[in-house]
């Protein structure tokens, strides 16, 4: 009996311990996506192979790719009722444009910074962790 308990008790933990890195590598997926995301806005429109690197990265990141998070969508219309990427994207595109990317030296701007500020960001975190309510 206490072996069966004991078995039980390993068992269920695991599987906690299963769902919460489950959460983690999809809330780590949706940030790296905003990343991507926030560093294609600020380049050129130009194409480059950063570019093109930061687009493969950003759709591997998304639900089509492999992201965690659904998109709700209305089973009549196929209307979109809630898309974490689209979220993910406002805000952080909403953080770049009020925070800016000039530096403190005033010598030019650093897109790549600025990105990782917001993407290092409590607020970041916070807004990700409201995402929660869309993983299956």
């Amino acid at each position: 009996m206490k072996a069966l308990l004991l078995a039980t008790l390993l068992m269920s933990g695991c599987a906690t311990n299963l769902a919460d890195t489950a959460t983690e590598d999809a809330r780590q997926s949706l940030k790296n996506y905003g990343l991507t995301r926030c560093l294609l806005e600020a380049l050129p429109e130009e194409q480059s192979v950063l570019r093109e690197d930061l687009a493969s990265a950003s759709r591997a990141y998304h639900f089509m790719g492999k992201g965690a998070h659904q998109i709700l969508q209305d089973e009549d219309t196929m209307d979109i009722l809630h898309d974490p990427y689209l979220d993910t994207r406002n805000f952080v595109l909403n953080r770049y444009a009020a925070d800016g990317s000039p530096m403190k030296s005033g010598n030019g701007n650093s897109a790549f910074h600025a990105c990782l500020a917001i993407y290092n960001s409590a607020e970041f975190d916070q807004f990700v962790h409201t995402q929660d309510a869309y993983l299956p």
